[in-house]
């Protein structure tokens, strides 16, 4: 294990490595949404709270109760709540940018569609910030990275199925001093197989984007 680099694309140097531990598709879009806030040290440690929705390719090819047609279908569930195998991973990646984060709330749910995840994220500040202030933090993150798109508006799931993209919308509630993050992406793609290539090509010194302008929609 120790020869395994975990590498989150847009935040790990793997040029001439060997060897990659690729991150889960939760993981993903949770560690997208909250790395830049916790690099700028404006967040409440202690207050992450994470709500989760995925498609049900998100729960595997094996056949169960829990994922057949007529138990999801028109339906909303949610599973694993705070004990969900992606959490230590989350808390450990978090804790290299911020070392005072120790834990965090999560919940999980089975959306009725095919692919997808929504990570919906809540958050108090340590001081209030104007949507400008926000904005630039996400941007000083994200401004050349070729995959993560941060949005005026709040995200929504098929702008990114299909693709290796992360859309990224926050919305700051002065009253409550909650900052709300969603974060939306592809998980067999951009959670998956997608950042399996662009980790690939990170690898070798290519093109990032080579083989992931494409759109394949096949289950």
């Amino acid at each position: 294990m120790n020869k395994f680099t975990y590498s989150l694309a847009e935040f790990t140097d793997v040029k001439d490595k060997k060897f990659i531990s690729n991150p889960g598709c939760y993981a993903t879009a949770t560690e997208l949404a909250l790395i830049p806030l916790l690099k700028a040290d404006v967040v409440e440690e202690d207050s992450i709270i994470v709500d989760a929705k995925s498609g049900l390719t998100g729960a595997g090819k094996a056949l169960s109760e829990s994922s057949h047609f007529v138990n999801v279908h028109d339906n909303y569930v949610t599973y694993k709540l705070n004990r969900h195998q992606h959490i230590p991973e989350i808390v450990q990646e978090l804790k290299l940018f911020n070392d005072q984060v120790h834990h965090i709330q999560f919940s999980t749910s089975l959306l009725p569609v095919n692919r997808g995840i929504m990570s919906t994220v809540y958050v108090k500040l340590k001081k209030p910030l104007t949507a400008a202030n926000l904005f630039a933090i996400y941007e000083d993150s994200y401004k050349d990275t070729p995959f993560v798109r941060v949005q005026d508006d709040l995200p929504e799931l098929h702008n990114v199925i299909g693709s290796n993209f992360t859309d990224i919308g926050f919305l700051y509630n002065k009253v409550t001093n909650v900052l709300t993050i969603v974060s939306v992406i592809d998980n067999l793609i951009k959670g998956a197989a997608g950042q399996a290539v662009q980790n690939l090509n990170l690898m070798n010194g290519w093109d990032e984007t080579e083989g992931l302008l494409i759109s394949p929609n096949y289950l």
